[in-house]
């Protein structure tokens, strides 16, 4: 493989986690690519990371309003996790799905790329996992999104180099850039929850036109095969191998002293 970055990338699957670890553990990894770890050769090189949550959870755009659309009474009342995430964009309800990170300097694949460059160049990943995995599916090529539904949900809208699958949002993703570096996160539902959905929003359930899961669209869907899928994929478009590695012992450190400013009282 050829590339414009020296050496080969990170490759981390967390598993299932919690909602406050989930968003530390990004920014600890970006925080990594921004600054720097004395003595890792790979800094340098881009991290995509796989990850799940350990139960049902609520995350918002950085920007977001923390009780615009929700019903905080049944978030309470039902001990919901909810998190501001590091990048913006809408809510996501995060249950049975992958959920992915890419953090990256400008480098390689992401040379002289401007927000909408990169998404494009993650776009082109996913879209041929999802391929592989017997999903026929379209990317949006237009700047502007385009409004499935009034509604505060990440999945209530489709932008520009978003994926969908039969007129349907299957892939949800946000972005948040530096001087140094990018952080895309982004949701790859299985399942969508229609029900838990019209409870935790205060405008009720997405249409069911909108949006889909995977396990609707290939039976007996697999999220280790589109994890493998996924990473042949972004070694495909980034030009560099992705070799399985756990964080650091500092990014873990950093991960502790990050994690209290992401627990949230349910919105309160």
């Amino acid at each position: 493989m050829s590339s414009g970055f020296i050496g080969p990338g990170r490759l981390i699957d967390s598993g299932l986690c919690g909602a406050a670890f989930n968003m530390a553990l990004d920014e600890s990894l970006c925080l990594s690519v921004k600054e720097g770890l004395a003595g890792n050769e790979t800094i340098k090189t881009p991290v995509v990371r796989f990850y799940g949550w350990d139960r049902p959870s609520l995350s918002l755009g950085r920007f977001q309003k923390k009780d615009e659309g929700l019903n905080l009474d049944f978030i309470r009342e039902n001990s919901i996790p909810v998190v501001v995430r590091p990048t913006g964009g809408r809510a996501v309800l995060h249950a049975n799905e992958l959920t992915y990170s890419v953090i990256s300097r400008y480098e390689g694949a992401f040379r002289g790329k401007d927000l909408f460059g990169c998404y494009a160049v993650i776009s082109s990943a996913i879209e041929g996992a999802l391929r592989r995995f017997g999903i026929s599916v379209e990317v949006k090529s237009g700047r502007n999104g385009r409004q499935v539904g009034r509604t505060v949900q990440c999945f209530g809208s489709v932008s520009y180099a978003e994926i969908t699958a039969g007129g349907k949002k299957i892939v949800g993703s946000a972005q948040r850039r530096w001087p140094e570096c990018f952080l895309q996160q982004g949701s790859i539902p299985f399942e969508v929850d229609g029900s838990l959905s019209g409870k935790v929003f205060s405008k009720g359930p997405l249409d069911p036109e909108a949006v889909a899961g995977l396990s609707g669209l290939v039976p007996g869907a697999n999220p280790a095969v589109l994890k493998q899928l996924l990473k042949e994929e972004f070694e495909r478009v980034l030009g560099c191998p992705l070799v399985p590695s756990e964080p650091a012992p500092e990014e873990f450190a950093r991960v502790r002293e990050l994690l209290p400013g992401y627990f949230l009282s349910s919105c309160s």
